[in-house]
């Protein structure tokens, strides 16, 4: 390890940044009774009991040299919390890892399986990092991310749990490993002993090259896009290259790391922020239909209402920018949901059914949906292809007939 790298400031992802000030602003409640929880010293008292009947605690005099490399990299984390090393009791599986186990103010981690035997010394370092980046991340910034994590297995645990929370927890997870992977190769200096400790803990060889894992690497990249299917930790070779990206710092890092750990948002798979995200499409696909005067009829009114409690029609055209978000959704599933949303206004009024079927259309038409909106309308509404061409046809003309005085309204 370097002694005149500089440790460099590191901030936690934005996506958990994002998902704490979400928590902590839509469940309030349930924030301040965790946050108040956490503080327990009862719980302290049940962690450390549960430690020493489960591990071997490798005292200070037993293992000198582990101590001081431990000394390193709180030095190198800006740590000055008292630490402790264990082994965990278990069969011979061969399996290698190391955790931690949150107590306040107090460093525990424990060692899985041959760790200590089969790790080098800037490996080991590089491990005790990763799992002091997990303290300090539940640690400092006011114990948010403690918070953040305790409520999310909370409601998952919760017999009125959503998908949401499951999928909020997953990408919490796997981001909080990419973090601290980062905290891993702060504490040793060194690229390719915090991937061969990587690739030795996920294979349990002895001897590995990293310069080899991470040719492997982008020989996997080089076929295209990908995705993490990880539910707790990215695949081995996601974190290889999501750590080499952060080290060599292009300019596209993060959105290129971001792709792979959530990819596209899916309708079928939201996270707590997808589902705002969505909710915010929502309103703006609305706004883009109903701003003009001629659509606002109590029955359409009412139904956007079911929507949106507080609705009002927007008083102007939607934005370029409301619009943009809109056309730039990449997921068939979330488009054909537009496409029926915007089918349920069309119909709500049979008084204004052709002019509002034009205008669903010629909004689908400007975001790029209009064939789903067509296979859908002529579905669902029971009408020929051929009747529904017409429309399409005559839909600007509809339009102006309706924004006339004395249109249909």
């Amino acid at each position: 390890m370097s002694e005149t790298t500089q440790t460099a400031p590191l901030e936690p992802l934005p996506y958990l940044q994002a998902l704490a000030n979400h928590l902590a602003t839509e469940e309030r409640e349930a924030w301040a009774w965790m946050s108040k929880d956490l503080s327990d010293p009862a719980r302290a008292d049940r962690m450390r009991l549960e430690l020493l009947k489960t591990t071997y605690r490798i005292e200070r005099e037993a293992r000198p040299a582990l101590y001081e490399l431990g000394e390193k990299v709180k030095q190198r984390l800006g740590l000055t919390n008292p630490m402790t090393f264990y082994q965990m009791q278990q069969a011979d599986s061969g399996q290698m890892n190391a955790m931690q186990f949150f107590i306040p103010g107090e460093v525990h981690t424990a060692f899985v399986g041959p760790v200590l035997d089969k790790l080098r010394d800037a490996e080991l370092t590089a491990l005790i990092g990763h799992e002091m980046g997990h303290f300090k991340l539940r640690e400092e910034w006011n114990g948010r991310f403690r918070t953040t994590t305790e409520l999310l297995q909370a409601l998952l645990h919760d017999d009125a749990t959503h998908a949401v929370h499951g999928e909020s927890y997953r990408l919490f997870c796997l981001y909080e490993e990419i973090l601290c992977d980062r905290y891993a190769f702060l504490a040793c200096d060194d690229l390719h002993a915090s991937i061969s400790m990587l690739v030795k803990a996920e294979t349990g060889l002895s001897d590995v090259s990293a310069e080899s894992y991470l040719r492997q690497t982008d020989e996997i990249f080089s076929k295209g896009k990908l995705k993490t299917d990880g539910l707790s930790h990215p695949e081995c070779y996601i974190r290889a290259w999501a750590l080499k990206q952060w080290v060599d710092q292009p300019e596209d890092m993060e959105d290129r790391i971001r792709e792979v750990i959530e990819g596209t948002p899916a309708l079928d798979r939201l996270d707590l922020l997808g589902q705002r995200r969505t909710v915010r499409l929502t309103r703006y696909l609305i706004d883009a239909l109903l701003w003009e005067h001629w659509f606002h009829s109590d029955a359409v009114l009412a139904h956007a209402r079911l929507f949106f409690e507080d609705f009002a029609p927007p008083k102007e055209e939607p934005s370029k920018e409301q619009i943009k978000a809109l056309a730039d959704i990449d997921d068939p599933k979330l488009s054909q949901y537009f496409c029926f949303v915007l089918l349920d206004f069309a119909s709500c009024d049979r008084e204004l059914e052709e002019p509002a079927l034009a205008a669903a259309f010629l909004l689908c038409r400007k975001l790029g949906i209009q064939d789903d909106f067509r296979t859908i309308a002529c579905k669902e509404l029971k009408i020929r292809k051929k009747q529904f061409g017409k429309l399409e046809a005559d839909a600007e003309r509809i339009l102006d007939g309706a924004r006339k005085p004395g249109g249909k309204k």
